[in-house]
């Protein structure tokens, strides 16, 4: 059970925990030793001690810190929580749990949410649809339908669910965000800053971070701006201290919003008993308040320091420190070991950035004939830049530069000065055999393939270097597990003309690889190409971008989930802009075509039945064409786990060469109100001949249904009874819907069914 991420800058802590290893334990009462949740083996996890012994021996499928005495264990899939003995005080029996927080702690049941107490006793019934932590002034945000309130510790909602989202209180404020703006309410519900903030962080030392317009500042709990906003990110004051970035450069001011300590830091941590981390040279060590190191940059990672302890990850080793830099004690990291290395098949999307440069050469990075080695011009006279690999993007034809599908850049399109030579290729001393461009470790690391002119260890070119801090040396040995030899930088020995050579060299499992492909593969894998499709958009839309999406395989542990599918077309409208690996987004117009025998193939292979049955039911409903569906229309895509809970509109359609069924759908979790925003129209289709499936979606606008809280609000007056009565409520939203004009919809029923019926599909070109 994982949370949504609510706000957008929630994204830079999870920035953060990349590189740090933040504790959330309580301070530890006098005399109790410090425990750490640790596995040796990625399976078995326990607790070891300040000198690295097993204090309570590895028997739970996880473990988490210990808070308030107690420490949340799993076993057999279920959740319970343990005392320092490791003796089990609440049996393993939820569904998910979470740390003690004011006596009490949310536990998840079948998906509702309640709270326990440190006997196990269940304070409040599960009954929430998402739950908070109690606050100190005894109030918790809860969820119930869509919207959330603030219960006390009986289950009661003390402020009645009003807010898109509300957290934690702290200093008597807590942020709640109305109309997606955020503003701070206090513990009688009343309004004391005013939602008008992209985003606001906890309270903290009197200051609170806010965002507007993606720069960060700070508020005082009068909601005034005590310092403007101006910083790409900013952290919580700790010890009269803030760390804030400014061009991707981190610093620390004081609360008049002075720097105290120069930005000079590529990542900063707040204080905590004196010290921060902070990153230079790759290496974290940790400073005094006065920007003093004090700490040497060494570690990996590093987290903050509590009750005089912090712990550290050096060369595959973690362990934890004093304020000295004393190390504790040291255990090797845990790797889980993958089963088998996923293969990621990758194109880019079409950036907006253009730059102008020249392409002489195939790419070294990747054996791939499409890829190429560019020299790209900068800002300044003169000024080249060398990028490899640039891959030709998903339209078949642009080459981009600089993307990367692991750390979220798209890179820029390049303007070619110069055509691309007709025959070239890369020297063989520094082509990469392997085809593997980015690598992603069993450690969570991740490598990328240098290229051109590098270094020897041991005799081996050093192919990779990775976001640890270590290299890969040779080429990567392929097979179900892929591995490669691997050497932490700090072990490298010797001098350029000597040769280089380091003693420890650690066997490493790769959990994934990401390999570019050329275009005129995918389209043979296809068996279609984007020109051999035609449609009408006339009333719908401006221009059509085709794009060539490449195969997602299934995960080995898919549970029958529906989370790999084929290479296939995928055709975008006007501005749409959706991910470059695919996928199924009902909130966005697309038309997507898949080869029939390469999805039921792969998914059989992956242990998957869900595509052929639901191919089967397409095809049979097809065939038979009843006035009445029963049960779900066969959809394939599973909207993370949703149900298709309404089904209006129905009406089957026939195009050149094939033919298929339409539809208003809604696809739910919970008992909700739908929306005129999160119903949408599909069409799922298939050729006559049998060999694609075709399907389309596009959000169904409707002023027949709800739009705006204040009808949201008016449907939720009474949630109880809203919950008891929801199916009746599904039946007459579907009734109303199946009444309504063709014009009653944007874009009109028969504008989507026009479309459909005018395409056209052939085979691919030679």
């Amino acid at each position: 059970m994982t949370r949504s991420i609510k706000r957008a800058v929630i994204l830079v802590i999870l920035l953060f925990s990349a590189y740090s290893l933040v504790t959330l334990a309580a301070p530890l009462p006098q005399n109790e030793t410090r425990l750490f949740p640790y596995s040796a083996d990625g399976q078995s996890y326990g607790f070891v001690d300040t000198t690295g012994e097993w204090a309570i021996e590895p028997e739970f499928e996880f473990a988490g810190d210990f808070v308030d005495g107690l420490a949340v264990v799993a076993q057999d899939g279920k959740y319970g929580y343990i005392d320092s003995t490791g003796a089990v005080v609440i049996e393993p029996e939820y569904d998910f749990a979470e740390d003690f927080s004011n006596g009490l702690a949310v536990v998840v049941v079948d998906g509702a949410f309640g709270y326990v107490d440190d006997t196990g006793q269940l304070a409040i019934d599960t009954q929430f649809d998402d739950a908070y932590p109690f606050a100190e002034n005894g109030l918790a945000a809860a969820k119930e339908g869509t919207m959330y309130g603030y219960i006390d510790t009986t289950g009661q909602f003390a402020i009645e669910p009003q807010f898109q989202a509300a957290y934690k209180f702290s200093e008597d404020l807590a942020a709640v965000v109305i109309d997606n703006q955020t503003g701070f309410i206090d513990d009688s519900g009343q309004t004391v800053i005013d939602p008008q903030f992209d985003y606001a962080g906890d309270f903290a030392e009197g200051l609170a971070v806010v965002v507007v317009d993606d720069q960060a500042g700070y508020i005082d709990n009068t909601g005034g701006l005590v310092i403007e906003p101006q910083f790409d990110y900013a952290l919580d004051f700790s010890g009269g201290l803030a760390a804030v970035s400014v061009n991707d450069q981190f610093g620390y001011i004081n609360p008049d919003g002075d720097f105290t300590i120069e930005p000079q830091y590529a990542f900063a941590q707040s204080f905590a008993e004196g010290l921060a981390a902070v990153s230079v040279d790759d290496y974290l060590g940790y400073i005094d308040d006065t920007g003093q190191m004090v700490i040497e940059p060494q570690y990996d990672q590093a987290g903050s320091f509590q009750d005089g302890l912090a712990r550290v990850e050096k060369a595959f080793e973690w362990g934890v420190i004093d304020p000295n830099g004393e190390a504790q004690f040291t255990l090797p990291v845990t790797a889980v070991e993958p089963t088998e290395t996923v293969v990621n098949s990758f194109l880019p999307g079409i950036p907006d950035e253009v730059r102008e440069g020249v392409c002489p050469q195939l790419s070294a990075a990747v054996p791939d004939s499409s890829a190429r080695r560019c020299l790209i011009a900068g800002n300044e006279v003169g000024e080249v830049s060398m990028f490899d690999p640039c891959l030709v993007a998903s339209n078949g034809q642009t080459l981009v530069c600089g993307v990367d599908p692991i750390g979220g850049a798209s890179g820029f399109q390049v303007s070619l000065l110069e055509p691309l030579p007709e025959t070239d290729t890369p020297s063989d001393d520094e082509a990469n055999q392997s085809g593997a461009w980015l690598v992603q470790l069993a450690d969570g690391a991740t490598c990328q393939y240098i290229f051109g002119a590098t270094f020897a260890v041991n005799d081996q070119r050093v192919n990779y270097v990775c976001s640890d801090n270590s290299i890969l040396l040779g080429d990567l040995q392929s097979g179900t597990v892929w591995q490669a030899e691997q050497v932490d930088r700090a072990d490298i020995e010797g001098e350029f003309d000597a040769g280089y050579t380091a003693d420890q060299v650690n066997d490493a499992a790769i959990s994934a690889i990401w390999q570019p492909v050329d275009p005129a593969d995918l389209i043979n894998e296809i068996g279609l190409a984007s020109d051999a499709v035609s449609t009408s958009i006339e009333g719908l839309a401006e221009m059509v971008t085709p794009q060539l999406i490449p195969a997602v395989p299934f995960s080995a542990d898919n549970s029958g989930v529906l989370n790999g599918e084929p290479a296939h077309l995928r055709f975008t409208f006007d501005n749409v802009d959706l991910p470059e690996w695919g996928g199924v987004y009902p909130d966005q117009a697309q038309l997507l075509i898949y080869p029939v025998e390469a999805y039921e193939t792969m998914a059989a292979d992956a242990g998957v039945d869900t595509v052929s049955e639901r191919l089967d039911a397409l095809r049979t409903l097809l065939e038979d064409r009843p006035e009445t569906v029963e049960g779900e229309i066969p959809v394939l895509a599973d909207f993370g786990g949703a149900v298709q809970d309404l089904i209006a509109q129905v009406q089957y359609l026939d195009f050149n060469g094939g033919s298929g069924i339409r539809f208003i759908t809604h696809y739910g979790t919970d008992e909700s109100p739908i929306t005129d925003y999160d119903t949408f129209y599909t069409f799922q289709g298939l050729t006559d001949d049998g060999k694609y499936y075709i399907a389309f979606y596009n959000p169904a606008s409707t002023a027949l249904l709800p739009g705006d809280q204040a009808a949201i609000d008016a449907l939720l007056e009474d949630p109880a009874a809203f919950k008891e009565n929801y199916q009746t409520y599904l039946q007459e939203t579907t009734d109303t819907l199946d009444q309504a004009r063709s014009t009653d919809f944007t874009p009109s029923l028969s504008q989507l069914d026009t479309m459909l019926e005018s395409l056209q599909i052939g085979p691919a070109e030679n």
